[in-house]
């Protein structure tokens, strides 16, 4: 294929890209750009490209990581494709309410679905476990191996490689081992990082180092104390559970979306700090809505498509 044929694809891909961040998208939109994507290995090679250009500019995934691109990024993709700065922040939508393939999924390597647990191996040998509602990319190579969680939990299995440090990024935060075994979990207002075996490093506006059985929490304000990890509920997802041991109804319900099909939307704000303790079977996550119920007193409203208001 020439240059400019495949400058070209590039050019309807980036378009494609900015209708479906529009906040306008259609079910048939992301339709389109899935079949489009499908019509041949240069059409996926160039939405590859395109994506990677528009996750630089990252507002919409939250990536610091990517601000010493961003000059140029920006420059590239708004000559491709004219895109507003708006585009870039979908916030709520029919993707936030499941109706849509979620953004991040769309531009990832690496993406669960409602309920899907996956495993990936890398080129060096190590392993990464994807709890559902997961998205991942990655920059993998001879000197380099990092990664960016956008979303969700994964379980990271590390082979060793003195060389070349293991480094997953989410939120603020980037978390670093040489070779171990650590989960990563986006909450909702900040990140949890547990270390399952070996030692890591995890900075946030400052540097903690995590060994056997220890966790830490990050946010946009930096790090959190260190705290002994909880066996149980560590990364429980992979037993198929979900537990919970006093922790804010948000952070619940945050992690019940992502097993669950459909939205469970907290619709009054005075809710979102209350606590729940619990257990609760993956295959059955509608239980966790008849324990709010009678434990927290809330009132849950179902609506079509298995959207859930809690109030």
């Amino acid at each position: 294929m020439l240059d400019e044929d495949f400058e070209a694809l590039k050019r309807e891909a980036t378009a494609l890209i900015v209708r479906i961040t529009s906040g306008e998208a259609t079910a048939e939109d992301a339709d389109a750009l899935m079949k489009w994507r499908a019509r041949s290995p240069q059409h996926e090679s160039a939405f590859q490209q395109a994506g990677r250009v528009w996750k630089s500019l990252g507002p919409a995934l939250g990536a610091d990581r990517r601000r010493s691109r961003a000059v140029v990024s920006r420059r590239s993709l708004l000559a491709a494709g004219g895109m507003a700065a708006s585009a870039a922040g979908v916030a709520l939508g029919l993707s936030a309410l499941g109706f849509l393939p979620p953004i991040d999924a769309l531009l990832s390597d690496y993406a669960t679905g409602i309920g899907e647990q996956r495993t990936v191996q890398l080129p060096d040998g190590s392993t990464i476990t994807l709890d559902g509602g997961t998205t991942l990319s990655l920059d993998y190579s001879p000197g380099t191996r990092r990664l960016w969680l956008t979303s969700g939990a994964a379980v990271f299995d590390v082979v060793r490689d003195e060389t070349r440090p293991f480094v997953v990024s989410a939120g603020e935060g980037n978390t670093t081992a040489l070779g171990t075994s650590f989960s990563v979990k986006h909450g909702v207002d900040d990140i949890a990082v547990d270390c399952l075996r070996g030692r890591i490093k995890v900075q946030c506006l400052a540097n903690a180092e995590l060994g056997d059985g220890e966790a830490i929490r990050y946010s946009s304000s930096g790090l959190g104390e260190k705290t002994l990890m909880d066996a149980e509920e560590a990364a429980a997802w992979r037993q198929g559970l979900l537990i919970f041991r006093d922790r804010p109804l948000a952070e619940v319900v945050a992690d019940l979306n992502r097993h669950r099909k459909g939205k469970v939307v907290i619709a009054a704000s005075a809710l979102r700090s209350r606590r729940v303790s619990g257990v609760f079977h993956l295959e059955r996550p509608d239980e966790v809505l008849a324990q709010l119920e009678d434990t927290l007193q809330v009132r849950p409203i179902n609506l079509a498509g298995g959207i859930v208001l809690l109030r």
